[in-house]
């Protein structure tokens, strides 16, 4: 991870010319069930690092093959009712369920280990602190403890892949030592420059990142230049994308 130099977030479906493009990167994030094996190995044979997407806090009502292996008490509940995102159509996890983590494990070795990626990416980790870190302190205690047990499920039965997390600024400071990577969605000058929470977020990454493992990267959508440029006065590693992740 110390050595990537640029990235690319995509998450559609490839086609041929996609491919040669995504090849192009040294680092890219996919939806690991749209490629096959092959398409994997194509795409690191220029050296590219290949991370599968994996949704850890939340599971979308899209991805059917895990719905048929959830318990209902995989799912977290509040007032006894699941807890639904509208905008996404997914459901709030229970990530302190063991039977959970299994299911998660299950879906990695079909998905990215056996397809022969190189890492995993871990997305909506930062639910933690959204939904619980203010909320109740007993239950974000077991989440983030759920959530450190199954990374170290995790690390030692898939021991070769890379780990980046997204998001979970609160929580990165507990799992940073389990991953090689850690994003930070809408990191635009404009707004990070300025503001006093992220400016106490930025100097708390520096030092995970000074640790050697972590490699803090960063995504803007405004002021290309100017957000480019306040990433690399820390060393993170930027990526640009003013219109989807999805096009080129």
């Amino acid at each position: 991870m110390q050595q990537v130099k640029n990235y690319k977030i995509y998450y559609s479906a490839p086609t041929d010319r996609i491919l040669k493009k995504l090849r192009s990167y040294d680092l890219v994030v996919i939806e690991p069930q749209l490629y096959t094996k092959e398409q994997i190995q194509y795409l690191q044979q220029n050296g590219t690092i290949v991370l599968g997407y994996i949704s850890v806090m939340e599971t979308p009502t899209w991805n059917k093959q895990r719905l048929e292996l959830l318990a209902d008490s995989d799912y977290f509940k509040r007032s006894g009712a699941r807890v639904h995102y509208e905008q996404w159509d997914s459901y709030l996890m229970d990530i302190a369920s063991v039977h959970y983590h299994k299911v998660l494990m299950d879906e990695m070795e079909r998905q990215v280990n056996s397809k022969g990626m190189n890492g995993v990416f871990f997305d909506t980790v930062g639910n933690i602190d959204n939904e619980h870190l203010e909320n109740n302190a007993a239950i974000y205690k077991k989440q983030l403890g759920g959530l450190l047990a199954f990374l170290d499920k995790s690390d030692r039965k898939f021991p070769n892949l890379l780990m980046v997390q997204n998001w979970g600024m609160e929580t990165i400071q507990h799992t940073h030592m389990y991953m090689d990577g850690f994003m930070w969605e809408g990191f635009d000058y404009n707004e990070v420059s300025t503001d006093e929470w992220a400016q106490n977020q930025i100097s708390k990454l520096k030092k995970i990142q000074q640790m050697g493992k972590t490699q803090i990267m960063t995504v803007s959508t405004k002021l290309e230049r100017k957000s480019k440029n306040y990433a690399e006065k820390f060393n993170f590693l930027h990526y640009h994308d003013k219109k989807s992740y999805d096009v080129f």
